[in-house]
């Protein structure tokens, strides 16, 4: 039973994040082809990035409360709906509403996934890992279909067949002999619980979303081919399919905090270096950082209680933050300060983060160790398991 729900949360996790990657790539352009300014096209990004953080927020919430499978499913078909719904953009307006839409859909989906793998006891850092292989495969059936149309095809059939996958996912632990919990805390509770996580997490992604939105630009500025450019990108994706895969049997603080320092490192790199192989370099220590404080910071807060899906959902909101604030911030310091200057910032960001989170983390670790959660003896035999 493990292993099926391990094979189809994966295989769900990767299809997902195929078709969300897919489309990411060509929604700039479209938007520009329909007439939108980069002002416009950055509310684009925001509609899409705020609706996914409220969705997360209240889906996360509510699937502690009436089961996590139900909000994977519905928020499949619904993803379906509105990835066809893209067709339909001929303005930009209703770009920019489609798009909310599709990030609604995928809140709803992503942070009651995340959790119900979890609780079905998958193995976090090889599910983990698929969602960076979709982001190779979304790029992958970009670059190979190239027209809008067949893009926005290919990502509501990939949520189709996600969907129909889900209908084979087992009810999770909530759903087995157990009343779903009715009184769940909330996300506010849950985020005092553990906010020194979710801090340095917005720290570090925020500096990395500014450092996104300009790094094609610096790269072509130190005479890299556009081909070059989208092979950096591919290796950092690579190496976290590769890495992510290896730490779930690691302490989630260790890997955390290193994964934390290290992010300060490849920063100043990027701002630092201007040779080739130097950069590859980088790439590498970039997937292998983002892996380290990806997966630990999910264990971290996925194992602090029993509110799951509200940690999720957190998370999920967290990261979203980052993607709709940090282009705003990148372009406004690289507009002062050059690209140099956005890449200092994200490793002051990181430094902050780091902080900010690693004593707290070590505390809190110590804290469950010594005292446990309500469900610690149940976790801490998952936790050999996996």
């Amino acid at each position: 039973m493990q292993k099926k729900i391990l094979f189809l949360t994966s295989i769900l996790n990767f299809l997902l994040n195929t078709a969300i990657q897919g489309s990411v790539i060509f929604i700039p352009l479209l938007g520009q082809k329909l007439g939108a300014t980069d002002f416009q096209v950055g509310l684009i990004g925001a509609a899409y990035g705020g609706a996914y953080l409220v969705a997360s927020l209240a889906s996360g919430q509510q699937s502690d409360r009436r089961g996590k499978l139900i909000f994977v499913r519905w928020g499949l078909f619904f993803s379906t709906l509105m990835f066809l719904a893209q067709l339909l953009a001929q303005h930009y307006l209703v770009l920019l509403l489609v798009r909310a839409g599709v990030g609604l859909a995928l809140g709803v989906t992503t942070a009651a996934l995340v959790a119900y793998a979890f609780e079905a006891g998958a193995d976090m850092g090889k599910f983990s890992s698929y969602g960076s292989l979709g982001w190779i495969g979304g790029a992958a059936t970009a670059a190979v279909l190239k027209r809008f149309e067949l893009i926005f095809l290919s990502g509501a059939f990939f949520c189709a067949l996600s969907w129909l996958l889900s209908l084979y996912l087992p009810p999770g632990e909530q759903q087995i002999g157990k009343k779903v919990e009715k009184d769940s805390s909330g996300w506010l509770k849950v985020l005092r619980r553990e906010y020194k996580v979710y801090l340095a997490i917005f720290l570090r992604q925020l500096g990395a979303a500014a450092v996104w939105i300009i790094l094609p630009l610096y790269f072509n500025s130190l005479g890299l081919s556009p081909t070059w450019t989208g092979i950096l990108w591919g290796i950092n994706f690579t190496v976290q399919f590769l890495v992510m895969r290896h730490l779930n049997h690691y302490d989630p603080v260790k890997i955390f905090a290193f994964g934390q320092i290290l992010s300060i490192f490849v920063f100043l790199t990027y701002g630092l270096v201007t040779r080739l192989e130097l950069l590859i370099l980088a790439q590498i220590l970039l997937g292998i950082a983002w892996s380290g404080l990806y997966v630990g910071a999910l264990l971290l807060v996925l194992s602090s209680g029993q509110e799951r899906g509200t940690a999720s959902g957190l998370f999920t909101a967290t990261l979203n933050l980052c993607g709709t604030l940090g282009p705003f911030l990148g372009g406004l310091v690289a507009q002062f300060w050059g690209y140099r200057g956005v890449m200092f910032l994200a490793a002051t960001l990181s430094a902050a983060g780091m902080l900010v989170a690693v004593p707290q983390a070590v505390k809190g670790e110590k804290e469950r160790e010594r005292v446990g959660d309500r469900n610690e003896g149940k976790l801490t035999d998952l936790a050999r398991r996996l």
